[in-house]
């Protein structure tokens, strides 16, 4: 069970990966506050619900946290620099993203694999 709920998570957050770019781009698909609010996305919302209550003792957990929170006060300053019109700013800032991204989903694969682990023994 554990493992389709992370896969579900790493979708969702792909999707709002994409639904960001959209997003910065004027096309919508996503409220400000799922843009910028940590707590606000999809993830955010599983995260400090369910999410630190079943595995808020991994230490992969609160590395997620915090590259999360990074992850969307980059945004929040994409959204900035744009909205002042420093649209190169902004696209040099949005190069941040990816890394950012790709430190979540392996995050969360981390944390898939340990709480496997963890329901063998």
């Amino acid at each position: 069970m554990a493992a389709i709920n992370f896969q579900l998570f790493r979708i969702k957050h792909l999707s709002w990966k994409t639904k960001l770019r959209d997003f910065l781009d004027g096309k919508g698909g996503l409220t400000q506050e799922q843009a910028v609010s940590h707590k606000e996305c999809g993830l955010g919302k599983w995260f400090y619900a369910e999410g630190q209550a079943q595995y808020g003792r991994l230490p992969e957990m609160r590395s997620l946290e915090r590259v999360h929170i990074s992850l969307h006060e980059t945004v929040r300053k994409i959204i900035s620099l744009k909205e002042s019109g420093n649209e190169a700013q902004a696209a040099e800032e949005y190069k941040r993203i990816g890394p950012l991204s790709d430190q979540i989903i392996d995050l969360l694969t981390k944390i898939e694999a340990k709480v496997k682990e963890q329901e063998k023994a």
